[in-house]
């Protein structure tokens, strides 16, 4: 995971979160997976690791930019020589450090509150669908099912 820890201009400051980003012209959401985790973990993956989990909608997620956010999931599962060139607890990017976190450990750190309620799904590796919408930065209310 990776620890938003780079200053207060960070929307995401202070929390932790998966690694990912925003879309390229012309990626799928596969493709964007590949290219932000080789970004932001410095390790080269293949497409055909990456399994899909779900889908995620936040309408107004950033009311000052006006910004809604469609987030798909994906879940990977890394060889052991992937694994060990990723550069943990080093600031990496100019979001934060990357750390392993165990699962049992993932909800103890200070997530967005809408990840607190579909984390569990991703942990667990079932496809899942949902909405969050928040208001002054926390989750008002959502909607999540099991696909």
């Amino acid at each position: 995971m990776i620890h938003r820890n780079t200053g207060p201009k960070d929307f995401h400051e202070g929390k932790w979160n998966g690694l990912g980003g925003k879309f390229e012209s012309g990626e799928s959401p596969v493709m964007a997976a590949v290219r932000e985790f080789e970004e932001e973990a410095e390790c080269v993956t293949d497409a055909q690791q990456w399994q899909w989990l779900g889908q995620l909608y936040f309408p107004n997620f950033k009311p000052h930019k006006n910004e809604d956010w469609w987030v798909s999931v994906f879940a990977i599962d890394l060889t052991p020589e992937q694994a060990e060139k990723i550069p943990v607890n080093s600031p990496l990017t100019a979001e934060g450090t990357l750390h392993w976190v165990p699962f049992s450990r993932v909800s103890c750190l200070n997530l967005w509150d809408g990840d607190r309620e579909f984390l569990p799904y991703v942990l667990n590796r079932t496809p899942f669908q949902g909405t969050f919408f928040y208001e002054a930065g926390h989750c008002a209310r959502f909607e999540l099912k099991k696909i």
